[in-house]
């Protein structure tokens, strides 16, 4: 008979120097997921990168996966939380199942990578979920169909549900950033000057919904909620084309991370309100935004719905698309990327800067990214460019002994330099810090060289030198990208 694992802590795995891995046994129970599949050849030790210390006798963690923090300001990452009776760590899970939100698991298999420094509302270390099962067996077994309802403000007061009446079924395309934006609220545009305003945390969500009778009915119990979600995983019968957009707000701002995991999938949000929004005084558009008694819908085992996955026709021109790949190396505290067969991904804007996971060696899905051929004389590369719209997925876990991303510097004048260039540009001036960096070690420190929040440094008056004014712009994808003056 075999012994029992061991359970660690999450107090003690906090008071580690080093990375540590450990699994239960080489035998799993059939509600745990199923084992991930072999890292790729490349992924080996080298000289620079030790494979991940093992722990010598099988050990498990049991704790509760929950949403993030709700707090104000919104903490600078959105990642779940694993919690015990000794601590809580920022964490990722793959196989993921929003039925686990709020959940006891035992953690089967995983890697915890503690960080070099802390962060305001974070922890010290972050837990990567390989495998897992619940710790109440009967939730596993309920069938590949079975809905699940969750609300998106538990215990919440049903104050206003007479307005929240609206409902939207669709495939999940794009989920923005969460942002804080100030917003008022008001009776009439008329009215917006002299309205209160607040500080609104939130994020939008982008679905191609179907427009049959059967996806647009009114009707929105639970078994037309289970019949149109069950019946529909392989999209028979259905076209996804009309694009809606769904504003998370104030807590349910928390449910960023599960959106980012359900891209390309079917679900259902009910009890909406359906609102204007003035995001100038001259524009303003109507969208579905949640409120307090909200729910959101998914089927236990959802589809992919593999036409959102499609990159056709990539051409190098700034075409959107999605890739997969292995993180080679990474750059400039994670500002660059270089994945494998020569393709750079950039993340120069500080709404991608806090995703933990993004370590050497991990396999990643990037959403929404656009696709440049910079066309340089010395070598030939692709750039994917993140912008409003990308997320980035972790579809495998590093086995190396690497560190996590954590960006504790406040923005700069050149990070905002940089976030105004083309993405080519934006490469171009990512090499002249590091090889300025390097010619000036010793002679300059970094606030002269890089600048800081209110000055400009060497490398920010060099390059706008060379760079002619036309390429200085944004680019950007505006359909998730405006910050809200109003709603009525």
């Amino acid at each position: 008979m075999e012994d029992s694992p061991n359970i660690a802590r999450l107090g003690d795995l906090l008071r580690s120097p080093r990375p540590l891995t450990a699994t239960a046994s080489p035998h799993f129970p059939s509600t745990a997921s199923p084992p991930p599949p072999p890292p790729p050849p490349t992924l080996r030790a080298t000289d620079h990168h030790r494979i991940i210390t093992s722990l010598n006798r099988a050990t498990i963690i049991v704790g509760t996966l929950n949403l993030a923090a709700s707090s104000s300001p919104p903490p600078p990452c959105s990642c779940f939380r694993f919690s015990d009776s000794s601590a809580t760590v920022c964490c990722d899970v793959l196989r993921f199942q929003p039925s686990c939100i709020g959940k006891e698991i035992r953690v089967t298999a995983w890697n915890f990578i503690p960080f070099k420094h802390h962060r305001r509302g974070g922890s010290g270390g972050f837990l990567e979920i390989i495998q897992w099962s619940f710790s109440d067996s009967s939730e596993g077994l309920k069938g590949l169909h079975h809905v699940d309802s969750l609300p998106l403000v538990p215990n919440h007061r049903n104050d206003d549900s007479s307005k929240a009446q609206y409902h939207v079924f669709g495939v999940v395309e794009s989920v923005g950033p969460v942002s804080v934006v100030p917003c008022s609220m008001a009776v009439s545009i008329s009215a917006l000057n002299s309205s209160s305003k607040v500080n609104l945390p939130g994020f939008l969500v982008q679905l191609m919904c179907c427009e049959c009778r059967l996806c647009c009915s009114k009707e929105c119990n639970t078994d037309f909620i289970s019949g149109t979600l069950a019946e529909n995983q392989n999209g028979n019968g259905h076209s996804f084309t009309k694009m809606q957009i769904v504003y998370f707000c104030g807590n349910a701002y928390t449910w960023h991370a599960t959106m980012t995991k359900l891209i390309c999938t079917q679900i259902m949000v009910s009890s909406l309100k359906k609102k204007l929004i003035y995001i100038t005084k001259d524009e303003s558009r109507v969208m579905y935004v949640t409120a307090d008694m909200s729910v959101f819908h998914v089927c236990r085992f959802s589809e992919k719905w593999m036409p959102c996955l499609k990159s056709d026709n990539i051409m190098g021109k700034g075409e959107c698309g999605a890739y997969t790949g292995v993180i080679k190396d990474v750059y400039m505290q994670g500002m660059a990327l270089e994945l494998d067969h020569d393709v750079w991904l950039l993340l120069t804007d500080e709404l991608h800067s806090s995703v933990h996971g993004l370590r050497v060696g991990t396999i990643i899905s990037v959403r929404n990214v656009h696709f440049m051929d910079p066309k340089f004389s010395w070598t030939k590369i692709i750039i994917l460019g993140a912008c409003i719209k990308t997320s980035i997925i972790v579809e495998s876990f590093s086995p190396l002994e690497t560190g996590c991303n954590v960006v504790l510097q406040p923005r700069s004048m050149l990070g905002k330099f940089i976030q105004s260039l083309p993405f080519s540009a934006r490469l171009w001036v990512l090499l002249l810090v590091s090889s300025l960096r390097k010619k000036f070690a010793g002679f300059l420190s970094d606030k002269e060289i890089l600048g800081t929040q209110h000055k400009e440094g060497i490398v920010q008056m060099y390059a706008s030198s060379l760079l002619p004014p036309s390429m200085i712009q944004t680019e950007v994808c505006m359909v998730l990208s405006w910050g809200f003056v109003g709603m009525t």
